[in-house]
This record gives C-alpha cells, sequence and structure tokens, in this order.
C-alpha cells in the first residue's frame, strides 16, 4: 500500500515537474499534498475516539501544511510574473526567522526533557511533538518578521 502511495506521488511530481518552471515550488506543493495525504489518511485509519492531544497534532499538521501551501503558492504566483524566487527581503526574513527558531526551540527541546523525564510518553512521540513545535516556532517566527521586518542593525 505503501509502496503504491509513493508512487502516486512521484507520478504526480513528474507531472507537476513538466509544467512548472521552478522545482522548488513543486517540491514545496508537493510536499504540502503529501503530508496533507499522510495526516488524512492517519486520521482516516484511526478508528478510535481521538483524544484531545490527536486533535491537537492535527490541528498543528493543518497550520504547518497552510503555511507550505501558502507560501508555495506565493512562489508559483511570483515565478508566472517573472520575479525571482527569493530576493533580499525574503532570505534575510527566513534566516532571521529560522536563528530565532533554533534559538527557542533548544528551550522547547529542554523543557520538553523536564517534564516528560517521568511520564510514560512514548519516545516517537515525543520526538514528533519536538519537530513539529519546531515546525510551528519556524511559521511563528517567519509571520511575525514577515509583519515587523527585519533590523539589519543600522541605525539611520
Amino acid at each position: 500500500m505503501l509502496l503504491f502511495i509513493s508512487n502516486f506521488m512521484l507520478d504526480l511530481f513528474n507531472i507537476k515537474l513538466k509544467k512548472m518552471k521552478k522545482t522548488k515550488t513543486s517540491l514545496i506543493l508537493l510536499l504540502a499534498l503529501t503530508v496533507t495525504f499522510s495526516a488524512g489518511l492517519w486520521l482516516y485509519s484511526t478508528m478510535d475516539e481521538l483524544t484531545a492531544f490527536e486533535y491537537t497534532a492535527a490541528g498543528a499538521v493543518f497550520i504547518t501544511v497552510i503555511f507550505a501551501v501558502i507560501l508555495g503558492l506565493k512562489r508559483l504566483k511570483n515565478e508566472k510574473k517573472g520575479l525571482p524566487a527569493d530576493d533580499e527581503l525574503s532570505m534575510n526574513i527566513k534566516i532571521k526567522a529560522a536563528a530565532s527558531a533554533f534559538t527557542f526551540s533548544i528551550y522547547l527541546w529542554t523543557m520538553m526533557l523536564m517534564f516528560t523525564i517521568d511520564t510514560y510518553i512514548e519516545s516517537h512521540i515525543l520526538l514528533g511533538m519536538g519537530i513539529l513545535g519546531m515546525g510551528l516556532l519556524f511559521v511563528g517566527f517567519w509571520v511575525y518578521y514577515s509583519k515587523k521586518g527585519v533590523d539589519f542593525g543600522d541605525k539611520n
């Protein structure tokens, strides 16, 4: 079943690759489609009643996918206009957001380890929560620096 899904996604990627100029944009959109499909399959295959934690995890995945789709569509629109995919400001916003997310993710992992050291939460769930938290931190900082702007340090 997973082999069939992988082949299907690769076929979609090859079709999109022929139609689009930039592979990075199609990769972003394909990744968002794959994550959405996988999360939907996970929610569908869970026959038990979903808990608050599972709803929270699904919501976090949904927010991350929405961010990726918005980013991909924005890049696609810029490609059709003939604009470069990454200008200097957007690169600086991504760098600043990544640096801030990395710094805060160290605190996130520390807090997760401190508060879950004596619990019976499985390690793969903690790892998934940490990775998803890091992604949400990046999305949050990217939105923040996109709205606020990036301080370059010059006081002119």
